[in-house]
């Protein structure tokens, strides 16, 4: 970590610049000399925890977002590249939970933002600036936790690593690059059986195109992206979390890959990508 005091004061800033996805993605990425402003803006329906439905925190997508991408610069070894993403996912997992008392974004604030009521309870109790106070204490640790996990190569596997999110990505039309910078969203970010990876890279990927074929959209939950949560929880009858929607947690990378080569999940990937 070159300077604890520029990533915490550049994280709160651009918290309310591109919203707490984007201002993590931003703040790790820069570490590695990096910067991309597409993808920082397509975080906006993440921030909130999936289209402002509560579940984990903005933060932690855009972290392991950013993690996920240089883990993809580092190698060209997709397997290598896969377990380096959720390795370093994580970790990161397991940081925000010691400087957080839950990794969802509704426990933390402890409103619905879904609702007019939830986000007038947001700002008048000051929801935004103690947001703004966690990035700033986690945002040094993201990228300490980032860089530390990604020098750690994992051994060698007989078997091909894959994550769900990539390979919903894939089924999406998105590049071998794209989908490795998402891996790291496999099993519900990190294999922590939370909210489902492959959905938040299916959002993602959507607010992608968008804002592509828009670039002056301002908004930050895109059209077609509240869709895709709504058809995800009827299929799904209204469960969200990897952990109860594949009965298990995972782990590992190769407990995973096996899981999800075995066909795993693929009617909802499928369902993600728009193939049924």
């Amino acid at each position: 970590m070159k300077n604890t005091c520029s990533t915490r004061k550049e994280a709160r800033s651009l918290l309310f610049k591109v919203g707490c996805t984007g201002a993590l993605f931003a703040v790790v990425n820069k570490n590695f000399g990096q910067r991309d402003s597409e993808v920082e803006k397509a975080t906006g329906p993440l921030c909130g925890g999936i289209v402002q439905e509560g579940h984990q925190c903005g933060m932690l997508w855009g972290a392991a977002l950013a993690a996920g991408a240089e883990a993809s610069r580092r190698t060209k070894d997709s397997n290598v590249a896969t377990s380096l993403a959720i390795s370093a996912a994580r970790d990161l997992v397991d940081s925000f939970n010691q400087r957080s008392s839950s990794v969802n974004c509704r426990d933390i604030t402890n409103c619905n933002q879904k609702s007019k009521l939830g986000m007038i309870k947001f700002f008048i109790t000051g929801k935004p600036l103690n947001c703004a106070r966690l990035i700033g204490r986690w945002a040094p640790k993201a990228v300490a936790t980032v860089e530390k996990s990604l020098t750690i190569m994992p051994e060698s596997s007989d078997t091909p690593i894959v994550s769900c999110a990539s390979i919903g990505a894939e089924k999406m039309g998105a590049g071998k690059e794209k989908a490795m910078m998402l891996a790291g969203f496999a099993g519900g970010i990190g294999l922590s059986g939370n909210a489902c990876g492959a959905l938040g890279a299916a959002v993602y990927l959507g607010a992608e195109k968008w804002y592509s074929n828009n670039p002056d959209d301002k908004r930050f939950i895109v059209p077609g992206a509240e869709e895709k949560m709504r058809d995800f929880l009827f299929e799904n009858r209204g469960e969200v979390r990897c952990s109860k929607i594949c009965g298990k947690t995972f782990a590992t990378a190769e407990e995973h890959s096996e899981y999800i080569r075995n066909g795993g999940c693929e009617k909802l990937l499928n369902l993600l990508a728009g193939d049924q």
